[in-house]
């Protein structure tokens, strides 16, 4: 097989294979999970607010402390249109995240968000059509985001926060094993929240792209010590988000959330194995376009112990063309469904989530490495936090 053609035939597993706009879960990083996340950027309830809005601190009093601790299903099967063999990968892990929003004037608010924005372990086999560029595959991914707040009046807030990315990558494919890497990235992030009264409260916030670099050692498949190393990078994309809660009246809470996502930034990711081909380096073209994500939902407060909660997330599909589609990544357009409730223990505020997550059906067609089927791909979430 000629180098190039060996390059091409594994490098799509060089990059993160869970879909969520993309590559990342987020659900560790909700605030208000059993809405589908939907108002996040006005939510005052938790203080995982203010991993999307930062400005919303300024709402959450002296002292709010929130612990998310989750469980996910992820589910993500491989249906050959030929004989080149199905695929299946499934992994089961959990997930978590800690936040804390404290007043250190009577304006001024700090915090601090630590949470898990993605991870997953995922094999599929050396029998699938495409294990020779994909095999195994894990992923860590983990952010810590300080913050301030302040109060300009009554009405208007205003944040920001630096970004502090950590990432881990490790796989293999039947033909080469990629040693683990782990990476820094930095970034920044931005807020404002704007309450109109007590029933209506609009906010926006921004978040700068992150750009991940790896760096590692390549083995196999041959003694000739032509591929030995790899250096590639992986880009997170910018975030928007404009979010809005309306109290219809004192028992029950409209709210919405739209989301941009950056992801034409990632047109392409480049494999550099440390040596020049006559073409160039390996290159899978990527040509994503950016996703926008639409997540509506209700809490309603039912009696004097218990509020309960649903929600509704679609996300545009950040690639239609299945020549186009890699085994890393196969996206599409996702919907996600949830159900919460929530109650008061002493001074403590339990809130418990069940989310199912239908990633969709998403056509591949590749002649490098040969590939012509369908990926058909759920996730079933199931949470609990705790505020106080």
């Amino acid at each position: 097989m000629r180098p190039l053609k060996l390059a091409m035939a594994v490098a799509s597993v060089l990059a993160l294979p869970v879909q969520a706009s993309g590559i990342f879960l987020q659900e560790a990083v909700t605030a208000n999970a059993g809405t589908a996340g939907a108002g996040d950027g006005v939510y005052t309830g938790s203080a995982a607010a203010m991993w999307v809005n930062p400005a919303t601190m300024s709402g959450m009093g002296e002292s709010l402390t929130t612990f998310n601790l989750l469980g996910f299903d992820l589910e993500m099967k491989y249906r050959d249109n030929g004989d080149n063999g199905d695929g299946k990968a499934h992994s089961v892990l959990p997930s978590a995240g800690a936040f804390h929003a404290r007043q250190v004037t009577d304006n001024l608010h700090v915090g601090i968000a630590l949470g898990a924005v993605g991870g997953s372990s995922l094999s599929y086999g050396t029998e699938w059509a495409g294990r020779a560029a994909l095999d195994e595959i894990t992923l860590t991914a983990m952010q810590i985001n300080p913050a301030i707040s302040y109060q300009i009046n009554p009405q208007w807030s205003v944040g920001a926060g630096v970004q502090l990315s950590w990432a881990s990558l490790e796989q293999s494919t039947s033909l080469l094993d990629i040693d683990k890497d782990t990476d820094w990235a930095f970034g920044a992030n931005f807020g404002v929240m704007y309450q109109h009264d007590e029933r209506l409260a609009i906010g926006a916030s921004y978040r700068t792209k992150l750009e991940h670099e790896f760096g590692t050692r390549v083995t196999g498949p041959r003694d000739d010590g032509l591929f030995n190393s790899l250096q590639t990078d992986i880009t997170v994309p910018a975030i928007a988000d404009i979010s809005v809660s309306y109290a219809v009246n004192p028992q029950l809470d409209l709210l919405a959330s739209v989301q941009w996502h950056q992801w034409s930034e990632w047109d392409n990711t480049v494999m550099d194995f440390g040596f020049g081909f006559e073409d160039g380096p390996a290159t899978i073209v990527r040509d994503w376009d950016d996703v926008w994500k639409f997540a509506f939902g209700a809490d309603y407060q039912l009696n004097s112990q218990w509020r309960v909660k649903a929600g509704f997330s679609y996300e545009t599909s950040p690639q239609d063309d299945p020549t186009k589609q890699w085994v890393d990544v196969p996206v599409g357009e996702q919907y996600r469904y949830s159900v919460g409730a929530a109650t008061q223990w002493n001074d403590v505020t339990i809130d418990m989530f069940y989310e199912y997550a239908d990633l969709g059906e998403v056509d591949i067609q590749r002649r490098l490495p040969q590939l012509d089927g369908t990926f058909d791909s759920r996730i079933h979430f199931l949470g609990v936090s705790f505020t106080y």
